[in-house]
């Protein structure tokens, strides 16, 4: 599970929930300050019985206690059967519209789960970038992607945009890179009728056209300095000069940026701190093996296929898992379409890390000996008992802590799990609790 839902109002009644209060007065905050902070939590309040001045009491109440507690909790305000609005105000969002309040909160669940799902993957990587995309959903300022080239981050940052207030707004996106330096400035800010030789016209750029929307400038550690200067005169005072313009454009636009270089030193510090608020790392696909399969399936469902990953040959199978994907998701795709044109994969060669691995614990074997005179067998048991525990704790968070399915995986009792679960949970706690002394 990515996130819990609450429900507050008759009218929510019956809807699937973690749990449903008949009114707002009746709200239990002990329950929802107590509620866990490792799954974020999203309320739905029927608001259309309230008076405004009531619903700014309970939010200002709300507000305070969640803050104080630092809990993960977003709040939609549901103004059913009234005139469309979008209102946002940081930590609740007010919707209205002439539907009923049933029927927005259904909407909304499916926008937030439609567009989770873009992000394909199980992994303990991607289930927990999913869990930070809901909790940034109410986020409006700048936010930078971290990822190498071809782990999807163009996908990713319309996911951003479509969860964001500015859902329903604009959303342009522009590779930096792949555009020269002086057409990059006239697609970003347009120009002026008669700026420079070839102006006959007037042109809008991405930003204007973006204004109280999105933009996404990708690789944005390749634009030249000087228009980074630009965009960051944008940030600060919302106006900027089209070429040859000598009176500015007020504009609203929320900047996504990304990068593959993750200490960017061609990029402006004071931009980079700028528009890096909040940072999303798209992790490569090489550490999240365990959705190829998934990315496979898909793939090859939307071309209408009926193979799936689990019925090609085994040895296709270990060249797909095997392979360490230098070009990420974008080389994946290319693989896949090899493998529909000729039924073979030929350009992936099977270079497991797992060798690498082995021989990098093999000398850390050896100098654990030699440092701390560790016996190689006490180290072989701590490398498997390390091991267990991340693949449970991975595992076990992706199977949404199903007992009955993770002890089937290990092969192991139910009892068992519970057992070494339980073990984890209070290493952790312990670790919190020195942390606190600290």
């Amino acid at each position: 599970m990515l996130y819990r839902t609450i429900m507050v109002g008759e009218n929510l009644e019956s809807m699937q929930c973690e749990k449903h209060f008949e009114s707002l007065f009746d709200v239990d905050f002990d329950y929802l300050v107590g509620l866990g902070k490792d799954m974020p939590t999203i309320l739905f309040i029927d608001a259309s019985k309230y008076s405004k001045d009531v619903l700014n009491d309970w939010i200002f109440a709300f507000t305070n206690i969640i803050l104080i507690n630092n809990n993960p909790i977003r709040a939609f305000l549901i103004r059913g059967y009234s005139e469309e609005l979008q209102e946002f105000k940081g930590y609740y969002r007010v919707v209205s519209s002439y539907k009923s309040p049933r029927q927005i909160v259904q909407e909304i669940i499916k926008n937030v789960n439609d567009n989770l799902d873009k992000m394909i993957g199980n992994s303990s990587r991607i289930i927990q970038m999913k869990k930070m995309l809901v909790l940034s959903m109410f986020y409006d300022g700048s936010i930078m992607i971290l990822g190498e080239t071809g782990s999807g981050k163009n996908l990713l940052a319309e996911v951003v945009a479509k969860l964001s207030p500015r859902g329903a707004r604009p959303f342009y996106s522009i590779n930096c890179a792949a555009i020269p330096e002086n057409l990059l400035e006239s697609e970003l800010f347009g120009y002026k009728k008669g700026a420079f030789t070839g102006a006959t016209s007037e042109k809008v750029g991405l930003i204007e056209q973006a204004n109280n929307g999105t933009l996404f400038l990708d690789e944005i550690g390749d634009m030249p300095l000087n228009l980074q200067a630009k965009i960051l005169a944008i940030t600060e005072n919302r106006e900027f000069f089209k070429v040859g313009a000598t009176r500015p454009i007020k504009v609203d636009v929320r900047f996504i940026t990304a990068t593959n270089r993750y200490d960017d030193s061609a990029m402006r510090n004071d931009l980079r701190y700028r528009l890096s608020a909040v940072k999303i790392d798209l992790p490569p696909l090489r550490e999240r093996k365990s959705d190829i399969s998934l990315i496979f399936d898909e793939i090859l469902e939307k071309k209408g296929y009926l193979v799936k990953f689990e019925n090609i040959p085994q040895d296709l199978k270990e060249r797909f898992l095997s392979y360490s994907y230098p070009g990420n998701v974008r080389e994946l795709i290319n693989m896949i379409e090899e493998y529909l044109a000729v039924n073979d994969v030929v350009q992936a060669s099977v270079s497991s890390s797992m060798s690498k691995n082995v021989k990098v614990l093999a000398e850390e074997a050896i100098v654990a000996r030699m440092v701390n005179g560790t016996s190689y067998k006490d180290f072989l048991q701590e490398v498997y008992k390390s091991v267990s525990q991340e693949l449970l704790l991975q595992r076990s968070e992706v199977l949404g802590n199903d007992i009955n399915e993770i002890a089937r995986e290990f092969g192991l009792t139910t009892r068992r799990i519970r057992d070494l679960l339980a073990e984890l949970n209070s290493s952790a706690r312990t670790l919190a609790l020195d942390d606190d002394d600290e």
